[in-house]
């Protein structure tokens, strides 16, 4: 279980390698790796961004091993778990930066959607494909694409199998930026250590407002954000800012 998720860090970024070798598909080893190493990273102040990535420079995630089956759970119970991680990447309460240093198909594509930033390969293809195989998607894929695309297309693209190229990706929104062959961890890299020197808290606080302010009506989502600013304005970091722009200096934030 333990080779099957790697765990490194770079500075003030962890990045998380899913290593299976061939397809890095998904299976319960991956899911209990990842799931320990996100706990991990959640308690440490060190830690101020993530990468997900896959190993090797074909596929970052061709989705659910099947050919290993369902382990010690039933279908039903083995799709929650792969539900809830993807939910605990979304509502993370520090910037996720998926790597896609090669496809992303079916819960690989899931994955990548639950992540706040998507930097993908160029040549990569990503997609929902699970139609190609007589199943659907299990892990919110059928609920983030839309977002993405709008419901029409995502339905579209769903029940055709589609894979939507780089630079496709890139134009509907999916990808944040493209990077060439071989420099797809790297450019994650470099992006994610920008998000880690922001402001902890207040990258805390705009992360969680995305996330729950999906499901709140206006009034609630503008009610949330006075609350979070409220309580940003009495921190020392909203302090330390402040006082930088005044004095002219880079500031130092320490997420308190």
């Amino acid at each position: 279980m333990a080779d099957e998720v790697l765990f490194t860090q770079e500075g003030q970024v962890g990045i998380i390698t899913i290593n299976k070798p061939r397809a890095n598909q998904l299976s319960h080893g991956v899911f209990e790796g990842m799931r320990q190493i996100l706990y991990k990273c959640e308690k440490d102040r060190d830690i101020r961004a993530l990468v997900i990535t896959g190993s090797g420079e074909k596929i970052f995630s061709a989705g659910a091993d099947l050919s290993s089956g369902f382990g010690d759970f039933d279908a039903v119970d083995f799709l929650k778990r792969g539900q809830d991680l993807w939910n605990k990447v979304e509502d993370f309460p520090k910037p996720v930066v998926a790597a896609l240093n090669g496809h992303a198909l079916g819960g690989g594509c899931e994955l990548a959607l639950a992540c706040h930033f998507r930097i993908m390969k160029k040549g990569a293809r990503m997609g929902l494909t699970e139609t190609n195989l007589g199943i659907m998607p299990g892990y919110g894929g059928t609920m983030r694409l839309q977002r993405y695309i709008g419901p029409a297309k995502a339905l579209e693209y769903i029940l055709l199998g589609v894979e939507i190229d780089a630079e496709s990706a890139l134009d509907f929104g999916l990808a944040n930026y493209l990077a060439e062959e071989g420099k797809t961890l790297e450019d994650s890299l470099a992006f994610a250590a920008r998000l880690a020197a922001r402001p902890p808290l207040a990258v805390s606080a705009v992360l969680k407002t995305y996330s729950e302010g999906r499901s709140l009506s206006p009034e609630m989502l503008l009610k949330m954000e006075r609350e979070k600013l409220a309580a940003l304005f009495s921190s020392k970091d909203a302090m330390e800012g402040i006082g930088a722009f005044m004095e002219k200096r880079p500031p130092v934030f320490k997420g308190e």
